[in-house]
């Protein structure tokens, strides 16, 4: 894979190829933009660049150093990632020790930090020791969506590059199958509508895959909600309980946000063109005018709420029973 084949980043590869045709590398760049946009690729790709020995500055795909840095086993090119929920002080040692020693076959070792804003003050503390004195053979690469949760001291040692979120019609090529992934099927019709709009410009493969699992776990959910004043509320808690404990748990709060963001836009006046739930305007109408004003927002907030606490050590059920007792007090009864 060269860098022509990482999809819709032509800015980002155009600043890089700059960089590698000025021969100053730096020593620490930060990859900044959404998830599944191409940016741990792009620093592999990088990684195959500044190495391969037969296509200088690109990468040739071919050679033994490409193939090793294609299956990960490069010895001299490394992912750090969260173990759990954070990327670990003892990762960030471990780090540290290894880069005292000399490259074993790579003229410029490359480390991707990803996801760098996972690191917890600790770990990005002592990290920040290897940004002020980095080895002179060595490239640190870190990637984030924003700067917001990193030390300042850590961006201020990094050049930025940014990474765009990709057109709606380059996601939807990649999803038909018609660009980036060879050898699959791609999506169509209904599904491939449906994946496009909640991909928000990114590739996400965990969507593509399950796009009409996913569509009709949105849809179960939309009837369960369109019921809420007759249902009893054992069937709702039932169905709230199974919810939390699924695998798509977090799929199905990133639907309800999607669902109440599409609600409080409409019930604002804003236009069609922001809403994610296209599929299904009639209800979103609908719903509109059952959450007038604050009550959408109340619901979307809640939501939000909702998400937040996900991230720590809630119990979920009774997170998503308040959830549904508050769309139950602020929805107005069905015209």
């Amino acid at each position: 894979m060269s860098f022509d084949a990482i999809i819709g980043q032509q800015k980002a590869i155009g600043f890089l190829r700059r960089i590698l045709s000025s021969g100053r590398i730096p020593s620490a760049l930060l990859f900044l933009g959404p998830a599944d946009v191409g940016k741990r690729s792009t620093a592999l790709q990088l990684a195959k660049a500044l190495n391969c020995r037969a296509v200088p500055g690109e990468g040739c795909d071919q050679c033994p150093t490409c193939r090793k840095i294609d299956a990960g086993v490069h010895p001299d090119v490394e992912v750090i990632e969260a173990d759990g929920r954070f990327i670990k002080i003892d990762q960030v040692r471990g780090l540290a020790g290894r880069l005292a020693l000399i490259p074993f076959e790579a003229s410029r070792r490359v480390i991707v930090i990803a996801g760098a804003e996972k690191m917890n003050i600790q770990s990005a503390n002592a990290f920040l020791k290897t940004l002020e004195e980095p080895p002179e053979d060595t490239l640190l690469v870190l990637t984030a969506v924003t700067v917001a949760d990193l030390l300042e001291t850590v961006v201020s040692r990094c050049l930025p590059v940014r990474f765009a979120p990709l057109g709606e019609e380059t996601v939807r090529a990649v999803f038909a199958g018609r660009e980036g992934v060879s050898g699959e099927d791609g999506l169509a019709g209904e599904e491939l509508e449906f994946a496009v709009s909640y991909a928000q410009g990114r590739l996400r493969p965990g969507l593509r895959n399950n796009a009409g699992r996913l569509m009709m776990l949105r849809d179960e959910m939309l009837e369960l909600l369109q019921g809420i004043e007759r249902l009893p509320f054992d069937e709702v808690g039932e169905k709230v309980d199974k919810w939390s404990r699924r695998d798509d748990g977090e799929f199905i709060l990133e639907t309800l946000e999607a669902w109440f963001h599409d609600v409080a836009l409409l019930s604002a006046g804003g236009g069609e063109k922001r809403i994610v739930n296209r599929d299904r305007m009639e209800a979103l109408r609908q719903w509109s005018h059952r959450l007038p004003g604050l009550r959408a927002d109340a619901c979307y907030r809640k939501v939000l709420e909702l998400r937040s606490a996900s991230e720590v050590n809630v119990n979920k059920s009774l997170a998503m029973e308040d959830l549904w007792f508050t769309v139950k007090h602020n929805a107005l009864p069905l015209a």
